[in-house]
């Protein structure tokens, strides 16, 4: 048949025949770049270690909390290895029964073991966040050979005994009541990949963390430094849209979070008249408070703004107080209001944002994601977008197959928009910061090579205050 066609019109049907060579090696590069056909030497790194789907994640919505851990536990694969690392996320319905929680699952789990109390939890594909529902998760795994994790408890072990590496990747928790969070954040370098969250016990009696079958005391935090062949690719979704749509630059400034002049009048003034210029239905969204974003003036590339509430005014200064920021003289300050149409694009926008710095990251260290945690804000989930599962929907195309699990938090922890997914972004100061109406995702990533000179010629190791443990 194609003789007969191409005797009947050699020169069309010769034409015909490239643009479908054409056309089919297009598709198959495409495929490629998109992952649909995985690189070969891709695929021969994941298969050297067989690591990149033995991370597994389990959720119960049991309303008792030793049946609810049974079950989690049951479905888990078994291992008695030392270089097991586990998260265990428990809901505020199982509050009153943590530590027994705790103190049942550890010597079930292997390894080391980490857990919070959250508003809600998220594991196995789903996002359990409705108020008052029973559950509890767990996401568990198998560290890298070469792979080191250091815990630390308290700011004062965190403050002296965090090496203080920029290729370090480093996560932080800590419950509502412990004081000096920011202060260690400040410590870290701000090259590094930094994720975490705050718990959410009901009381300032709850205990709401724990390191392997001991509950921590209120007021406390941890931390966990990873290095060697494990770090962080980090994104933080913000959930805000400008409300004026006009940027200010910051003037003057005292106590660096009183903003008292907007582009040299008084801030106040400029606020006032901003508002009642609004419309009704405008005026009408402010009823879930009004925040603003602030841009350092330090922070050269990106338009990313970091999401801040507005703390209240000082009239006898034409001011206004910005909760948990440093305010400086030229900043730049947008005012917000939060929406869940802008949360969910901001979300795709740091998801692709993140696919299209991998594809052209020139590293030499190609990453294989192992899981990823998922920190929310609590008053993100269906209460937000009144449909559930919409922040994990999107962090699950970074990802194949890897789990994702986390909880829901009092706060976030991590950089203004991207951290870790690029060598320049591992070399240029993206500091993190303690957000709010966020969504923090942080990959665990196994790499080629190790991140440090230390772990060039060890296995994997734990270590804490108290000493090395393997």
């Amino acid at each position: 048949l194609l003789d007969h066609y191409l005797a009947y019109d050699r020169r069309k049907n010769t034409m015909r025949l490239k643009c479908w060579f054409l056309f089919s090696f297009f598709v198959v590069d495409v495929a490629i770049v998109q992952g649909f056909i995985r690189h070969p030497r891709q695929h021969d790194q994941r298969s050297k270690t067989h690591l990149w789907n033995t991370w597994q994640s389990h959720v119960s919505t049991h309303p008792e909390a030793l049946p609810a851990l049974q079950k989690v536990l049951g479905e888990m694969s078994k291992s008695d290895d030392e270089k097991q690392l586990t998260f265990l996320f428990v809901g505020q319905s199982h509050e009153n029964d943590f530590e027994e929680i705790v103190q049942a699952a550890y010597p079930k789990v292997g390894g080391r073991m980490v857990a919070v109390l959250g508003a809600g939890v998220i594991g196995e594909g789903i996002e359990l966040d409705k108020p008052g529902q029973p559950c509890i998760s767990i996401l568990t795994g198998k560290l890298p050979d070469g792979a080191q994790v250091d815990f630390y408890e308290g700011k004062g072990e965190l403050v002296k005994s965090l090496n203080k590496r920029k290729d370090h990747s480093y996560l932080l928790l800590a419950d509502p009541f412990s004081d000096g969070l920011e202060d260690v954040m400040s410590e870290i370098p701000p090259q590094s990949s930094v994720a975490g969250g705050i718990s959410c016990p009901t009381s300032n009696e709850q205990p709401s963390l724990a390191l392997d079958g001991n509950v921590l005391e209120t007021g406390t935090m941890l931390g966990l430094q990873f290095s060697g062949t494990i770090g962080f690719q980090t994104l933080v979704a913000q959930g805000c849209r400008p409300l004026f749509g006009e940027q200010y630059v910051v003037t003057e400034v005292e106590n660096n979070n009183i903003i008292t002049k907007l582009n040299d009048q008084p801030a106040l003034k400029v606020l006032h008249g901003s508002l009642t210029a609004l419309s009704r239905e405008e005026q009408e969204k402010l009823s879930s408070g009004l925040l603003c974003g602030i841009r350092s003036q330090r922070r050269k590339d990106g338009d990313d703004f970091l999401c801040r509430q507005l703390a209240g005014f000082v009239p006898q200064l034409g001011g206004i107080a910005i909760g948990a920021a440093n305010v400086e003289k030229g900043d730049v300050l947008i005012f917000q209001v939060r929406d869940k149409v802008t949360a969910e694009q901001d979300l795709q926008l740091m998801v692709q944002r993140a696919k299209t710095t991998r594809l052209f990251d020139a590293g030499t260290q190609k990453p294989n994601p192992l899981a990823a945690l998922q920190i929310s804000c609590v008053a993100r989930g269906r209460g937000l977008f009144e449909v559930p599962n919409v922040d994990l929907t999107q962090i699950q195309e970074l990802l194949e197959n890897e789990p994702v699990a986390g909880f829901y938090a009092n706060g976030e922890i991590g950089p203004i928009g991207l951290a870790g997914f690029s060598k320049d972004q591992s070399e240029s100061e993206n500091p993190s910061f303690l957000h709010g109406f966020t969504t923090v995702a942080t990959i665990l990533c196994e790499y080629p090579q190790a991140n440090n000179d230390e772990a060039d010629n060890e296995d994997s190791v734990f270590e804490s205050e108290t000493g090395a443990w393997a």
